[in-house]
């Protein structure tokens, strides 16, 4: 081993560990794809650990999937490939909880994981890592937008290339979310990314509903090749202008009613506030979400299109006081965005008589990607 390629540290496990690595871009469903993985492995038996990412901390992903139970460590500060010492590190947490699965989830917004973590880890930990085919998930929305062309973009190219550089680095392609859809309608899409990508196998789930996993979980517990689709014509400058075109936003908010106040009509108003701005400027929307939480209960609210139809999952009603975690990927400057997102939060809290107090907020662009390992052949 070369000293360019020296291993970060050394990793015990007690037995043999399946590494599940699901990408693609944001917004199309990563981490309920993963939860659903999750539950159905739990119902066979097996212990599972789950690693998020992010460009920051406060994530709403991490706050999810702590509902499930089981260990989760979080990456955050930059993707998995240019922060690939921190997975060693939380890899390391979750390995002493002895998982038989780990389940990992790299930044939307990235591309070149074959190289840059698959093939590495292979290359270090192969001793201990039976390393999944790579998974990257499609949204419908982005096959209409990027792939059919039939509806309109305001994404620059440099955003077009990194999504279709995540679908060349891929070992599976699943098209997730077809309970939008149409059965003709799902098969049209399968056939326009089989046009990309001919020879991959191409699924068809929905997370949400749990239909198609089964298949998909099959092919991951598989030792089908993994890493194999590294991408050889990689333009570093087009991934990294990609990336800086996105405004990243990641705020924490404690609202309080006096004495309660409708948490279900203050997520309407954000997200309506929110879109309104975004709109005004000619912006789009990679993926804004939010979580509201009381107690133990949830209100999520989803957005992949500036002008598409909200999302809204679960149920608060009348709350006496509740924290906001607020995650927004938009094509905006970060000055601008957390200046609008800002303003949202404030309005939608004087709309139902609470009090929003901003806890954490970071507004900025992605940096250059600069991955310390690239394994540039099959390992």
């Amino acid at each position: 081993m070369t000293a360019q390629f020296q291993k970060p540290k050394e990793l015990r496990a007690q037995k043999p560990v399946r590494v599940i690595f699901t990408g693609g871009f944001l917004g199309a469903g990563k981490t309920t794809a993963l939860g659903a993985i999750a539950r159905r492995l739990l119902k066979q038996g097996l212990t599972v650990g789950l690693v998020t990412n992010d460009q920051a901390a406060n994530l709403v992903d991490t706050a999810i999937v702590n509902e499930l139970g089981v260990p989760v460590a979080e990456v955050a500060g930059g993707c998995f490939c240019c922060r690939f010492s921190d997975l060693v590190d939380a890899t390391d947490q979750i390995l002493a909880k002895n998982p038989d699965v780990l389940l990992g989830e790299p930044v939307g917004s990235c591309t070149d994981l074959a190289a840059t973590v698959v093939n590495p880890l292979k290359l270090f930990y192969g001793d201990i890592f039976r390393i999944a085919p790579f998974s990257v998930l499609v949204d419908p929305i982005r096959v209409r937008e990027l792939v059919l062309k039939e509806t309109p973009t305001r994404f620059p190219e440099e955003v077009a290339y990194i999504f279709r550089k995540q679908i060349e680095e891929a070992d599976i392609v699943v098209l997730n979310k077809i309970d939008t859809l149409s059965p003709q309608e799902a098969d049209r899409m399968v056939e326009a990314l089989k046009g990309l990508q001919p020879n991959k196998p191409i699924l068809k789930v929905s997370a949400l509903r749990d239909e198609g996993i089964e298949n998909w979980l099959q092919m991951l517990m598989s030792d089908a090749p993994a890493g194999s689709h590294i991408l050889r014509d990689i333009n570093y400058e087009t991934y990294a202008k990609g990336e800086a075109v996105l405004g990243w936003l990641n705020a924490t908010v404690r609202l309080v009613g006096s004495p309660e106040f409708d948490a279900g009509k203050f997520a309407e108003t954000l997200m309506s506030e929110l879109q309104a701005s975004i709109n005004a400027q000619n912006a789009e929307v990679a993926h804004l979400k939010f979580l509201i939480s009381s107690g133990t209960k949830m209100l999520r609210g989803h957005l992949t299109k500036a002008d598409a139809e909200p999302n809204f999952v679960g149920e608060l009603g009348e709350i006496g006081e509740g924290t906001l975690v607020l995650n927004a990927r938009v094509a905006l400057s970060p000055e601008a965005l957390s200046s609008i997102a800002t303003q949202a939060v404030l309005k939608a809290a004087k709309t139902v008589n609470a009090e929003a107090e901003i806890l954490s907020l970071q507004s900025f662009s992605p940096s250059y990607p600069k991955p310390p390992y690239r394994v540039s052949e099959p390992v």
